[in-house]
């Protein structure tokens, strides 16, 4: 049944469609997945790593910070550095320092900064305002109150250590320059009373050696607070370096932070990595994948037409040949492509276009011949009471005249008209036929002069087996026409039931059937049918009635049924009849 609302779509359009969902959804639905867990663990990783970093960090300057401590406690082992600073702990400004102070204070600070090219300078701040160093070329020699304001913040701390931010300093002699600072009170140990400052500068450079071993994306940050969160890395100079408030209430949507305090020096690490730069490499990938995937699809696309194309192909070539038949060409057929299902069906095409061939030629044959017998009828139709009339009329002359053989012959002419007229019977009974048949011979041998011999050899429990009607008289009008060499002649009817089919012989002693003529024969039984033409004689319609006794058969019962012809010899012929024993 065909759906007239539905639009038609060609199976290789299905095919093409089928593929693309198959191939396209599942790359598609499986790279998202792995993106999405791709990015987590880059997230994952990312946050594990940055923990790892700072706690790094947190190490390294931890360790720093005790360094420096070591080197400020360091001068309290010295008795003439508390000396020189007990010397000048008055609030009396002197312009005077001695040599000699000035050169063993240098020479204690330089063996405390022994090879420390990270440290711009130490600086020993009097209270009298004098000022110690080991850089006494570049620096003043002495300080001002209202350049020191960081020793405020440094008292508050009351000997503690205390890391500056990174500020201008105004006792260098050039100019003033910026430095991150560790400083703290120095106390007299017996007293513990305050003579003094210490103060050591870092350079540029000094305090990124210690982060030198971080490694951070292009726009991760890493900030240094101190404990009262002044910035003191990274080192901006000449610019002012972000707050503590705005680094811990930035946006972490789009960005990983990490805090994390050291025990020592009271800093707070913060390291911020924009997630933009965890992607990045999920974003390489997926730019990479995205390309391979594309080629991949490309090429599986076209694998997908190819493919369709080999698939659609034999059922294209099969609906072309499907078209050609409807128009009535029976002998197209159809080129098997491949093994397959495909295959099977273009096979079962052949054979039922085949099949249908000869079923119309032997509908056609029998139908053309059919019309013939009804023109041969019509022709030579007379009223079969005048033809009964008359020849009971002879009958009678016959008996009159105490004719006995002509009378038995006009009997069984007239019997023999009778079994043939009659039309409303197709089937009859084995024994009607056989009757008929000697009615038939009854004839024959009044015109042969008893040179017809005829024997019937029948089991009673076959006289009421139903066979065809005239399906005997073919055969015996074929033994006595081709078969007749020399009188006298005989005919045996033999009749065999094997199984559930009925076998009739009809056997001669005639002058047999040569091989070429029993291929020929065989040939006309089994071959290709041959239209009759109008040049067709009288002889060569007679060929026919073999033929038509097997189509017979094969149309009443279906293959092996027919007519055959056994083995014979040049001392007779044998034909047999096979049908169903019903």
């Amino acid at each position: 049944m065909k759906l007239n609302n539905s639009p038609f779509v060609s199976l290789r359009m299905k095919f093409l469609v089928l593929f693309c969902f198959m191939i396209t959804l599942p790359f598609l639905f499986s790279g998202y997945l792995t993106y999405q867990k791709y990015s987590s663990n880059v997230e994952r990783d990312a946050k594990a790593y940055s923990d790892q970093l700072t706690d790094q960090v947190n190490i390294n300057l931890e360790r720093y910070i005790r360094e420096i401590e070591r080197i400020t406690i360091s001068m309290y082992y010295d008795s003439n550095f508390v000396r020189i600073l007990e010397a000048h702990n008055t609030n009396i400004a002197s312009a005077y320092v001695p040599f000699e102070e000035r050169l063993r204070m240098n020479d204690i600070i330089s063996s405390l900064v022994f090879d420390r090219t990270e440290l711009e300078g130490v600086y020993i701040f009097a209270l009298d305002g004098t000022l110690f160093s080991n850089l006494s070329e570049t620096i003043s020699p002495i300080w001002f109150p209202d350049g020191s304001k960081w020793m405020d913040q440094v008292k508050q701390k009351d000997g503690g250590l205390v890391i500056l931010p990174p500020v201008q300093w105004n006792y260098y002699l050039e100019k003033p320059r910026e430095a991150l600072a560790f400083a703290r009170v120095i106390k007299n140990p017996l007293t513990n009373k305050t003579i003094g400052y210490v103060k050591i500068d870092l350079t540029s450079i000094g305090f990124e050696k210690i982060l030198a071993n971080v490694k951070m994306s292009k726009m991760s940050k890493l900030l240094v607070f101190n404990e009262n969160f002044q910035c003191i890395y990274p080192f901006n100079e000449g610019s002012s370096s972000p707050s503590y408030a705005e680094t811990v209430d930035m946006n972490t949507s789009n960005m990983l932070k990490t805090v994390t305090a050291t025990p020592v020096g009271g800093l707070t690490i913060v390291s911020t990595i924009p997630k933009d730069d965890l992607q990045a490499d999920a974003r390489q990938l997926i730019s990479f994948t995205l390309w391979i995937s594309a080629a991949s699809l490309i090429f599986a696309f076209i694998a997908a037409v190819i493919t369709s194309n080999r698939l659609v192909k034999p059922v294209l070539h099969l609906q072309r040949k499907m078209r050609r038949v409807q128009k009535g060409d029976f002998q197209e057929r159809a080129q098997v492509y491949s093994n397959d299902e495909i295959g099977l069906l273009t096979e079962g095409f052949n054979n039922m276009v085949s099949q249908l061939d000869i079923t119309i030629k032997e509908v056609y044959e029998l139908k053309l011949r059919e019309k013939e017998a009804e023109l041969n009828s019509l022709q030579s139709q007379i009223n079969p009471h005048f033809l009964y009339n008359t020849l009971e009329s002879i009958n009678m002359v016959a008996v009159k005249e105490r004719n006995h053989d002509l009378s038995q012959v006009i009997t069984s002419l007239g019997k023999l008209l009778r079994y043939t007229v009659n039309k409303q019977e197709r089937f009859v009974y084995l024994k009607d036929e056989l009757s008929f048949m000697q009615n038939y011979l009854n004839i024959q041998s009044f015109r042969l002069e008893e040179g017809l011999q005829t024997e019937i050899h029948m089991d009673f429990s076959h006289e009421y087996a139903m066979v065809p009607k005239l399906i005997l008289q073919p055969l015996v009008e074929n033994a006595i026409e081709h078969g007749m060499r020399s009188l006298p002649f005989t005919i045996v009817i033999t009749t065999k039931a094997v199984g559930q089919d009925l076998y009739i012989y009809v056997s001669d002693n005639g002058r047999g059937i040569t091989p070429e003529r029993r291929q020929l024969i065989q040939e006309r039984l089994y071959g290709p049918d041959r239209p009759l033409s109008k040049q067709t004689t009288e002889k060569n319609t007679k060929g026919f009635a073999l033929r038509n006794i097997h189509q017979r058969l094969v149309i009443l019962y279906g293959e092996p049924y027919g007519l055959s012809i056994p083995d014979t010899n040049e001392n007779g012929a044998t034909f047999c009849i096979r049908m169903p024993f019903q």
